[in-house]
């Protein structure tokens, strides 16, 4: 079968699970549960994929909430990998509280990659190779369960779960179609000084002069490229009892060399302190010749592809993915753009321009996975 018949084939299967994403846009934006307490939804996808006759595999690379769902083809080909995620947003209010609300599209997303996966099983024996969907947890990277655990794609690539995958691929709402060729490092360090608490004027505690120092680095630091995330000073009432400052940082640079020079000020500001650093996320790494199959993809779609996109302004963990794997960071986008993490966004996402953001994703990176499983040469 001929590239443009199986575009049209695809095409023909996906207008069958217009309900099918509607619904799934629908139940995962109803079911607001954080970084790798996604039961519901993880489920839900899962048994989704499991009914239509993919091979589902749950708690994949020590995550619960994680899971791999493959479905062979009738025909050889290639393996292709797409991300998924189902997390919701840990929103801070004004009054102090917190909310978890979907303000990232990770509804119309999980919905988008879902109704791919029904429509290749509707069109197996016309498939070549096999379509793998990884559903990843914890997306957001201020959640809880996020800095506790680790970003789920960063943990599947970490434990080879993307190593047996010729090429993998993850969409994302933006505000141009395209694929993004650069994006930036980022680590999270933590400090922590410990010292005492004193009730007497004028006598220096080791985490009190701490916080004063944090306004200081704060205010020299550029704060796109050096964020507190996050500064919690506790301890005991009492005169000379402990008292400790946990202060959490993100260090995002353009390599990774240049993210110690982003914490030297807080390394050489903050004396004393005991550092401890996690995982890295990793920069994007580029393969021409699957941009260029995403390209025709978009074309296929009636849209036209920003080819030299400019640079993703953080750091995505599918990063790590594409380090091991030939990949793309696909960018699904309209002029109008999205309200991330905004409750506009949690209007936008779950109703109708989420519906048709998911269709627009199903229908882009549909068309370049079916290219992409066709043998090559």
């Amino acid at each position: 079968m001929t590239s443009t018949r199986l575009d049209s084939a695809y095409l023909d299967a996906l207008s069958a699970q217009h309900e099918s994403i509607a619904a799934a846009v629908d139940f995962i934006n109803s079911h607001t549960e954080l970084a790798h307490d996604e039961v519901e939804n993880s489920g839900y996808l899962a048994t989704k994929l499991e009914e239509a006759g993919y091979e589902v595999e749950r708690g994949i690379a020590g995550m619960p909430t994680a899971f791999r769902a493959e479905l062979r083809g009738a025909l050889p080909g290639r393996r292709v990998g797409v991300a998924t995620v189902y997390d919701a947003v840990t929103t801070h209010r004004p009054d102090g509280t917190v909310e978890a609300v979907h303000a990232c599209g990770h509804g119309p997303m999980s919905g988008g990659i879902l109704g791919i996966a029904l429509a290749l099983a509707g069109m197996r024996d016309q498939l070549s190779g096999s379509f793998v969907v990884v559903g990843c947890p914890a997306d957001e990277i201020h959640s809880a369960g996020t800095r506790t655990l680790g970003s789920g794609k960063a943990m599947t690539a970490a434990a080879g779960i993307w190593d047996d995958i010729d090429v993998a691929l993850y969409a994302h709402p933006e505000f141009i179609d395209t694929v993004w060729l650069r994006a930036l490092w980022m680590r999270r360090e933590t400090a922590v000084i410990g010292g005492f608490r004193s009730l007497t004027a004028g006598v220096a505690s080791g985490p009190m002069e701490a916080l004063r120092e944090l306004t200081k680095i704060a205010d020299a630091s550029d704060p796109a490229r050096l964020m507190i995330e996050t500064a919690i000073l506790d301890g005991d009432v009492e005169e000379g009892v402990g008292l400790n400052l946990t202060v959490r940082f993100l260090a995002f640079a353009d390599t990774e060399e240049d993210l110690d020079e982003v914490m030297a000020p807080a390394h050489a500001g903050l004396i004393g302190a005991l550092w401890s650093t996690s995982s890295l996320i990793q920069a994007v790494r580029p393969d021409a010749a699957v941009t260029a199959v995403v390209a025709d993809a978009f074309a296929a779609a009636g849209r036209t592809m920003v080819a030299d996109p400019p640079s993703l302004p953080f750091a995505t963990d599918f990063g790590n993915v594409t380090q091991r794997v030939p990949s793309a960071i696909i960018g699904v986008g309209r002029p109008e753009g999205w309200a991330f993490h905004r409750d506009h966004g949690v209007d936008q996402f779950s109703g109708v321009e989420g519906k048709e953001l998911a269709e627009s994703i199903a229908t882009v990176v549909g068309l370049a996975v079916v290219k992409l499983t066709e043998p090559v040469g």
